[in-house]
């Protein structure tokens, strides 16, 4: 592509090691890069190799997942609101409430990163080796000043809108209060179609380097948070929490899984509820979906 340059971050090796994962995610290199195939040819030539279909996903048992999901969020005062889908953008499960828009907290570090490296990725904006270093910390720490420094340098709400409007997400727009990028909304279903489609958003080298850092996600975050919670360990996740907007608190987990499924998990908990409920509620609820979903 025109105006396409080669990253120089360092740690482009450990984003790259993830390359695999963000290959499952785009599935089928010819489809995505738009080429059809003849059928009939394929029918008709005695040599041509005839590509087995994807295996078909188990089927999952919605009502008893989102029950044992609800019980768990109940346990701690609150609600999780789910949505999975697979690597085609196949909804496999979501609650009833996955299209209600709620707060981002941190989750929107990904969708702001996304879009700055689609637009350095053009040559729109060349980002240099701190701002990349700031978007990995934005997503390995969940380093809120790194964050900051990104959504004013580069104008998050709009970063946040464009993306929104590309991907035809309806429940994912920036805050109300300009500059309180953590009360920017998304919804679950939103949220798990910016994580399916990465790598249709990005090319291999800036894909990778994502994925790989929502792969090395680290234990404590920048402000001492526990990030042990939810989908960590199981998938290459990004983590969120908030509080106390409007008398709650918010804790989330979303990822992608090493087949290439995404899951969501937003988390609203009133503010009695002590984070370490809010940690149980979203470790239960990450058990029933992915025992759920095989």
């Amino acid at each position: 592509m025109a105006g396409r340059r080669p990253l120089r971050d360092h740690r482009l090796r450990r984003g790259l090691a993830a390359l695999c994962a963000a290959a499952v995610l785009a599935g089928c290199a010819g489809h995505a890069a738009g080429q059809d195939v003849d059928t009939a040819s394929v029918r008709s030539s005695p040599t041509a190799e005839v590509v087995p279909p994807r295996p078909v996903a188990p089927a999952v048992d919605a009502v008893r997942v989102l029950t044992d999901v609800t019980a768990a969020a109940a346990g701690a005062g609150g609600t999780v609101t789910v949505a999975v889908q697979d690597a085609d953008g196949h909804q496999l499960l979501a609650g009833g409430d996955a299209g209600a828009p709620a707060y981002t907290a941190s989750l929107v570090k990904v969708v702001v990163v996304t879009r700055l490296l689609q637009l350095d990725q053009a040559g729109a904006v060349p980002l240099d080796e701190s701002d990349l270093e700031r978007a990995q910390r934005a997503i390995t720490d969940s380093d809120d000043d790194a964050m900051s420094l990104l959504w004013d340098r580069y104008d998050g709400a709009r970063l946040v809108t464009d993306l929104a409007g590309e991907l035809g997400l309806t429940g994912t727009a920036p805050p109300a209060i300009a500059g309180q990028w953590g009360q920017a909304t998304t919804t679950a279903a939103d949220y798990a179609t910016v994580l399916r489609r990465l790598p249709e958003l990005l090319d291999a080298e800036r894909a990778g380097l994502l994925t790989g850092w929502l792969g090395s996600v680290a234990t404590t975050a920048a402000d001492g948070f526990d990030q042990r919670f939810g989908l960590f360990g199981r998938a290459g996740v990004k983590q969120g929490w908030m509080c106390c907007v409007d008398g709650r608190r918010q804790l989330h987990s979303a990822g992608v899984l090493p087949d290439g499924r995404v899951v969501v998990l937003l988390g609203d908990f009133p503010t009695s509820t002590t984070w370490d409920r809010a940690r149980a509620a979203l470790d239960g609820a990450a058990a029933a979906v992915l025992a759920g979903i095989g």
